[in-house]
């Protein structure tokens, strides 16, 4: 604050020294807000992606069971008549 008042050379230095430390500061506060929803949005998608793996592994897994399912079917020991 004194720096505002002093009309010496070394004051008004100082005193622009200050405003432009909080002039910086302002810049790379508002980098940080830009930077923390950046990053919010980035985990709102990845938790749709999230979503939308643990669906496609879901339907891959019931996709094998089928397969397993007509394998044995098809490997089953036949029973009956057998034609020669």
């Amino acid at each position: 604050m004194l720096s505002g008042i002093l009309t010496t050379e070394r004051a008004i230095q100082m005193n622009i020294a200050i405003m432009r430390a909080f002039v910086e500061i302002r810049k790379i506060l508002l980098k940080e807000n830009d930077l923390m929803e950046q990053l919010r949005e980035l985990k709102e998608r990845l938790g749709e992606h999230d979503v939308q793996l643990s669906q496609i592994y879901d339907a891959m897994e019931n996709l094998l069971d089928e397969k397993a399912a007509e394998r044995r079917w098809d490997e089953r020991e036949r029973i009956g008549f057998r034609k020669k």
